[in-house]
């Protein structure tokens, strides 16, 4: 074991311990070796959900952590995503011994503000990874923050279908899309909707306006189309706190939580959720010079792309003429003007975007079979 993961341990050894926490076939779901491509360990942690990598060497001995945080900050900085993941591992982990009880783990969360903390044994390996959750979030506590939901467009992407139903009532199994967005906010913690509504809003109210589910959404109603953002001009005095905006045909999978602790940490006034995605060119592509040319086949680049997901301050609705119509660039190039911080919080995570038919195809197929167990 090195000398670096050495000075990351801190040995605080007290009474045997229980609880349900990553170890043997969960554990290895979130190792990865040190040479593996950053976009290959990311699809890794995606899978795991658990937010880390492990980054082990060939006797599975710890090397370091990739976190989410580590993540974030290679996008923004623009790494390489075909570099080894030791690029971008935290190389002096915080650690501890096997022995260490739960209260080591959470004091020690608590002091350097980690949500991880992986057990290793006396050859550095490691046995178990405790996680922030099991010690801190029994159960999901009731959110403040109002989301406000975008689903007065015509969605023309989806013509004839659109034509019949809104864009927000697109089946994924047997809710509307809209309903499956408010569900998954709901579930942590989220209780206030606002829907911002246009073209066929009688549908959309009558489906939502009764008593079954554990919220009621709110209904602002647009006249007249406004963009995707005018319709956040009627919200002035309606909303006093820290929002989150979603378009009606996106569903994130993220900690919404964590997005509003980055958003506030960094005193943006606006952060846009960007996405990690992958676009293959389907062809050899020539690369041309003075001594000649090569040529490499079918190429994959990756870029953020803006998902449509975003976090705001009240003080942005002031920024709006009412009733005027305005797209979300001009919102952000207002809020720039006005002298607010604006930012990117990255996103490599699962994300599906309904609103054109292939897309939306391919999300019918992936919550098929996340229902069937796949």
């Amino acid at each position: 074991m090195g000398n670096d993961l050495i000075s990351g341990i801190i040995l605080v050894i007290l009474a045997p311990r229980g609880g349900a926490f990553l170890k043997d076939d969960n554990l290895e779901k979130v190792k990865v070796e040190a040479q593996e491509q950053i976009v290959r360990a990311l699809e890794k942690m995606d899978r795991a959900a658990r937010q880390i990598l492990l980054v082990v060497d060939e006797e599975g001995r710890l090397l370091g952590t990739v976190t989410d945080g580590d993540v974030r900050r290679a996008l923004l900085e623009g790494v390489d995503l075909k570099a080894p993941v030791s690029r971008i591992m935290n190389p002096r982990p915080k650690v501890l011994p096997v022995g260490s009880s739960l209260e080591a783990a959470r004091q020690l969360m608590l002091q350097f503000g980690i949500r991880h903390v992986p057990i290793i044994d006396e050859k550095g390996k490691v046995v178990e990874l405790v996680l922030w959750q099991d010690l801190f979030l029994p159960r999901v506590k009731s959110r403040p923050e109002p989301v406000v939901i975008m689903a007065g467009g015509q969605g023309t992407r989806l013509d004839p279908f659109t034509k019949i139903l809104p864009k927000p009532m697109l089946p994924l199994g047997e809710k509307p899309v809209l309903e499956i967005i408010m569900d998954r906010f709901h579930s942590q913690g989220f209780n206030r909707f606002i829907l911002c509504l246009g073209y066929k809003a009688e549908i959309i109210r009558l489906y939502f306006d009764h008593d079954s589910r554990p919220y009621r959404p709110e209904f602002v109603l647009e006249d007249k189309p406004l963009g995707t953002a005018g319709a956040l001009s009627l919200l002035a005095g309606r909303i006093e706190e820290t929002f989150i905006l979603s378009n009606c045909d996106i569903i994130v999978e993220l900690d919404y939580a964590h997005l509003l602790d980055y958003h506030r940490a960094h005193g943006y006034a606006l952060t846009v959720v960007g996405a990690l995605k992958e676009f293959v060119v389907p062809y050899g592509v020539l690369r041309t010079g003075a001594e000649g040319f090569s040529i490499e086949e079918k190429p994959n680049f990756h870029f953020l792309v803006n998902t449509g997901l975003y976090v705001l301050e009240p003080a942005v609705l002031s920024l709006l003429e009412k009733g005027v119509r305005i797209d979300m660039p001009e919102v952000i190039e207002a809020v720039q003007k006005a002298g607010m911080r604006t930012g990117v919080y990255p996103h490599h995570g699962r994300w599906f975007d309904v609103g054109q038919w292939e897309e939306y195809q391919r999300t019918l197929r992936v919550f098929a079979a996340l229902e069937a167990g796949g």
